[in-house]
């Protein structure tokens, strides 16, 4: 998200904390392409989980990875039945939490969960994702916290609307966009970087959603805007995840997915491609307005588009991610506020869903799939 567009950056992501101090139904198309067998007997297996709990909604676990995880092989994402996988291609759009995009930024609604599991409910019936990226924090200038305070405030809603998406199919990714525990870039709330001081955030969200085969984890949104060096943001993805793989070890839980940026608002991951992190199951995650085909082609890391939009010609951006495999996330899905591009006409209503012109074009791409 860059500077330029109005409200789109103003939210957050992930499991949450707000970085007002900052320092200051159906699965995802498996694709043609069954293999990627898993090797249980190599303790480098991806996701690979010795002894862990099984997920929460069932599955076989076998001695693999978990059946209905995903995974990483390559520069593709694999959906596990527990013994191998297929090609996973996620299709989707961005959702705002409870702050909804601002217009319930001093959390006045007096059941705020219930509107978004309502308006969630008829993205699933309605829209047909296979994937949606939640932006947890989605308020500046208002501090809340998934591990501290009053949790029937944030975490217990959130909680719940992100298991009601995960209930009826859809992967969610769940990212964190700010923390009070995190460096910002001048006033932009929407560009924090993690430091280790928030190692306790990221625990605590991966204690939340350890069983949840479903639910993908996003490190951080757009950190740094454009003033940061590649080794900087570089450094700090590999931190958290470390963090985020070791809570699920302690836990003997499958390790997730986990998401993390590059540079220039997340526009540019060419860094990771002559120099990947060291972990399993990691996706990098481009952002752009619209993307170049340059920016998400890489034969050699998986990559996620975690933001589009303003697309001169659809068809042909649409046709180059089927070709390609690459999960994609449209923005923006919120009725109650603007939060440029929108998905959705404005008009306070969780029901009476009216798309745009830019949410015909995208509800359309998702209904072919």
């Amino acid at each position: 998200m860059r500077p330029s567009r109005p409200m789109r950056g103003s939210l957050a992501l992930g499991p949450l904390f707000l970085c007002l101090a900052c320092s200051s139904a159906p699965q995802g198309s498996p694709g043609d392409d069954a293999g990627a067998p898993i090797d249980s007997a190599s303790p480098d297996a991806p996701g690979k989980s010795d002894g862990a709990t099984p997920p929460s909604d069932g599955g076989t676990t076998g001695n693999g990875i978990p059946s209905g995880w995903l995974y990483t092989q390559g520069a593709s994402l694999y959906l596990s039945d527990g013994t191998t996988g297929t090609k996973w291609m996620g299709r989707g759009v961005n959702v705002d939490d409870v702050f909804f995009c601002g217009y319930n930024n001093s959390l006045w609604m007096n059941d705020p969960q219930s509107a978004l599991a309502t308006l969630w409910a008829h993205l699933m019936s309605e829209w047909n994702p296979s994937f949606v990226r939640i932006s947890l924090g989605m308020n500046s200038f208002t501090v809340t916290s998934w591990t501290s305070g009053d949790p029937s405030t944030y975490k217990t809603p959130m909680t719940n609307v992100i298991d009601s998406l995960t209930g009826a199919g859809a992967y969610v990714l769940v990212t964190l966009r700010s923390d009070t525990s995190m460096t910002k870039n001048g006033s932009d709330d929407a560009t924090c970087l993690p430091t280790n001081a928030t190692d306790d955030t990221y625990r605590a969200i991966v204690d939340t959603f350890a069983t949840s085969s479903h639910v993908l984890f996003g490190v951080s949104n757009e950190p740094g805007g454009n003033t940061l060096s590649n080794q900087t943001i570089r450094d700090a993805m590999d931190h958290a995840v470390s963090v985020i793989r070791a809570e699920e070890d302690k836990l003997g839980a499958p390790h997730h997915i986990v998401s993390v940026q590059g540079n220039d608002w997340t526009s540019d991951i060419s860094f990771y491609a002559s120099s990947p992190l060291s972990y399993d199951d990691v996706v990098y995650e481009v952002h752009g307005y619209p993307p170049p085909a340059s920016s998400y082609t890489y034969a050699n890391i998986p990559v996620i588009i975690g933001e589009y939009g303003d697309l001169p010609d659809a068809n042909a951006f649409f046709a180059d991610l089927e070709a390609k495999g690459i999960p994609n996330l449209a923005w923006d899905f919120d009725s109650y506020s603007d939060c440029t591009p929108d998905l959705l006409t404005v008009n306070q209503s969780s029901s009476n869903l009216v798309p745009t012109a830019w949410g015909s074009t995208v509800k359309a791409y998702l209904l072919q799939h």
